[in-house]
């Protein structure tokens, strides 16, 4: 049986902590022949955008992810721009400290402090060598001076800005390729998550899944239930009563979950409640299981909206989990985030 439980017991290296980072996209367009600049926000002070850690890269013609749009990044874009239209190709940097009022025709009111680091195809192999054994943990020491190159070690009596390569994204295990995970998966970019779609038929994937998600195909997906990461999320949505409630079984009796999603009605959870608790499974275990899943307020049953209801669920989960930044948080069947308890 071919169940890719490799890709899930492997996360962590240097390959995963490359992917979808900042460092990952440069030294692809440097192998391109292409400098480029990285922006990253290193302070605010009052109301801003997006916050200290924030990042974006920018090239002569593209850009990827943001620092909060408006005339500030306009500005920035323009700034980096330039800097790749100079002739420097050493360590060049500039660190701005930017007032957001009035005069950039913004309204926040509050500072941002924004370095901008130009890589050139000089720096390539230094990247590179830097990139070799680093992790999501790994975190890198930006001078804000031009001159320096990146560390992992700060280096003495050099200011600088030190944070991860990349924060690291949540395991999120949906199991069932059907119509609604297929409207979902679109739908949770750019939320952190490390998406594992789970089924049992090679033929039920959707075929241009592309890099939206990893294919993990089980006879048993409990099977992958039982070897998930702690602190991942679960999304059930199978074609099958019987498989929810096994994979359900499984992750309620092992616990260590953030979040388990079931698909259906309250009548599907009432029917699964009397026979999990028959198997053993606790009441406050119970309680975790979300069921309906998704907010009351987008009330559509189409795939679309059924898919829209659950990724807002997850973001809200996502912005609570953020701010207590303790991963022994879970959200019970009303939404409620309360402790997990084993």
């Amino acid at each position: 049986m071919q169940t890719g439980l490799g890709l899930v017991l492997s996360r962590g290296g240097s390959t995963s902590a490359l992917r979808n980072s900042w460092l990952g996209e440069v030294l692809s367009e440097l192998a391109d022949g292409r400098d480029i600049v990285l922006v990253t926000v290193t302070a605010t002070k009052g109301s801003s955008p997006r916050n200290a850690g924030a990042r974006m890269l920018i090239t002569a013609d593209e850009i990827w992810q943001t620092i909060g749009g408006g005339a500030v990044e306009f500005d920035i874009m323009a700034q980096a721009r330039k800097m790749l239209a100079s002739g420097d190709d050493g360590w060049q940097r500039q660190h701005l400290k930017i007032a957001l009022g009035p005069d950039m025709g913004q309204c926040c009111g509050g500072q941002m402090s924004i370095l901008l680091e130009k890589f050139s195809t000089k720096q390539e192999s230094d990247l590179r060598a830097l990139s070799v054994g680093v992790t999501c943990e790994t975190i890198l020491s930006h001078p804000l001076v031009s001159g320096p190159p990146l560390s992992v070690e700060p280096m003495p009596r050099i200011p600088a800005f030190s944070a991860p390569i990349t924060t690291p994204l949540r395991p999120l295990f949906i199991y069932g390729a059907g119509h609604v995970s297929r409207a979902l998966l679109p739908r949770l970019d750019g939320l952190g998550f490390e998406i594992f779609l789970v089924d049992i038929d090679d033929d039920r994937y959707p075929a241009d899944l592309g890099d939206k998600a990893k294919k993990l195909l089980a006879k048993a997906p409990e099977a992958i239930a039982s070897h998930a990461p702690v602190g991942a999320a679960h999304l059930v949505m199978t074609h099958s009563h019987s498989l929810d409630e096994a994979i359900c079984l499984e992750l309620l009796t092992r616990g260590g979950f953030a979040y388990l999603g079931l698909i259906g009605s309250k009548s599907k959870r009432a029917r699964f409640k009397k026979r999990l608790l028959a198997a053993g499974v606790t009441e406050s275990m119970l309680e975790l299981l979300v069921c309906p899943i998704g907010i009351d307020e987008i009330t559509g049953k189409s795939p679309s909206y059924v898919a829209l209801s659950i990724a807002a669920q997850l973001a809200i989960w996502q912005r609570v989990e953020e701010e207590r930044n303790d991963g022994s948080w879970a959200i019970n069947h009303s939404g409620v985030v309360i402790p997990q308890t084993a």
